[in-house]
């Protein structure tokens, strides 16, 4: 599997792309959707982001907050620096959301909602790169002609191929 840093005009068709290290901030998860809705955009349908952050510590809620949105991005993964603290899903066994369920059961939630769906993005993938298009991409793309889906805001409403939309919920973990 080929992930690239840098991308050039043809690139989706071999390779993968990863958005370049972001930070640990809650501007950056947002940031990752219309980057990944961009790089769709350009013809590379096999992109995401650093899960929980590249830099700086992360916390546990915006990493389970992370996991949530990465569970729909086309390429997943934590990852982070060696001088940042660890960020694996077991780190936050112990920590509690809202004293209902720890930030370990929200991420292996979205870990097992990313599973569920991996034969849908599989075959939405393999049509893509066979006949070209985009995968993560604004709800527009599918509905040019609906002023709703026109009025929709790009980053909370995202469609997953040609059969799923994702309407993100911007304060809601579980």
């Amino acid at each position: 599997m080929i992930i690239e840093r840098s991308s050039y005009a043809g690139m989706g068709k071999f390779g993968s792309r990863w958005l370049g290290d972001n930070f640990a901030q809650p501007d950056y998860m947002g940031f990752s959707v219309t980057g990944i809705m961009g790089m769709n955009m350009a013809g590379i349908p096999l992109v995401g982001s650093d899960i929980c952050g590249f830099i700086f510590n992360t916390t546990a809620e915006l990493c389970a907050r992370w996991y949530n949105v990465g569970a729909f991005y086309p390429f997943a993964r934590n990852h982070n620096s060696w001088d940042t603290i660890a960020q694996e899903p077991w780190v936050w066994k112990g920590q509690i959301y809202e004293n209902t369920i720890s930030y370990y059961d929200i991420i292996e939630n979205a870990m097992k909602t990313r599973m569920s769906l991996i034969k849908y993005y599989h075959t939405e993938l393999t049509y893509l790169h066979l006949h070209g298009g985009s995968f993560f991409k604004p709800l527009f793309f599918e509905f040019p002609d609906s002023q709703p889906a026109l009025d929709a805001s790009q980053e909370l409403n995202v469609m997953l191929g040609s059969a799923l939309k994702l309407g993100i919920l911007s304060n809601n973990l579980g």
